[in-house]
């Protein structure tokens, strides 16, 4: 026997019109619902009405719940420190913290990492964006047969000059920084620093 139609109501605190219109915008973008969902907007917060079978309601409401910890959480400071599965999530990619704080830091910002988080003095748009760029050229840096290690160097150059992977490879073998194994020569950081300073814009 099915149970009957039920009704569940969330309310969100937003703050502002603007803040509920971004909320409400993610919202119908990303939530992905077995129910049927009704936003209402009443100054600074928003009423949702679930309506569906109970445990599609259920299910609705815990998504819709994540999800606006997702979206106030993107809006918060990175220099406050982000946990590696916030920003997966965040920026639809995972990617090594290590590597995306060179790559911030041969940008001009300060970034370190320090546990499981990394701590960047930059907003959180700016740190996704860069995560998805990292987290794009290391899966085509994946496919080269090389150290891991070696694939991360590549991966942090492509981004830093716009050279693809290949070319990336091309250049620091002729320029002597990686070895007969594919091995860098050098430190991970230290290896792009120098791939990017000497080498990378001029070979563009």
């Amino acid at each position: 026997m099915k149970r009957g139609f039920v009704e569940k109501i969330v309310h969100i605190d937003c703050g502002s019109q603007d803040e509920c219109a971004e909320i409400l915008e993610r919202v119908d973008e990303e939530l992905s619902a077995s129910a049927e969902v009704v936003a209402e907007v009443r100054g600074g917060k928003i009423r949702f009405r679930i309506i569906g079978f109970e445990p599609d309601v259920q299910r609705t409401a815990i998504r819709l719940r994540e999800l606006i910890q997702l979206i106030r959480k993107s809006r918060s400071s990175p220099r406050y420190g982000v946990k590696p599965e916030e920003l997966a999530k965040l920026a639809k990619r995972s990617v090594p913290l290590d590597l995306l704080s060179i790559v911030l830091r041969m940008n001009g910002i300060r970034a370190e990492v320090r546990g499981s988080m990394i701590y960047a003095d930059t907003d959180m748009d700016t740190l996704i964006s860069y995560a998805k760029e990292l987290g794009e050229a290391i899966e085509k840096a994946s496919k080269l047969p090389l150290p891991y290690t070696t694939r991360k160097f590549v991966a942090a150059c492509s981004v830093l000059t716009g050279l693809e992977p290949h070319q990336v490879v091309r250049v620091a073998e002729e320029h002597g920084l990686l070895g007969e194994e594919g091995e860098l020569r050098t430190g991970l950081e230290e290896a792009v620093r120098r791939f990017v300073e000497e080498i990378g814009y001029e070979e563009t």
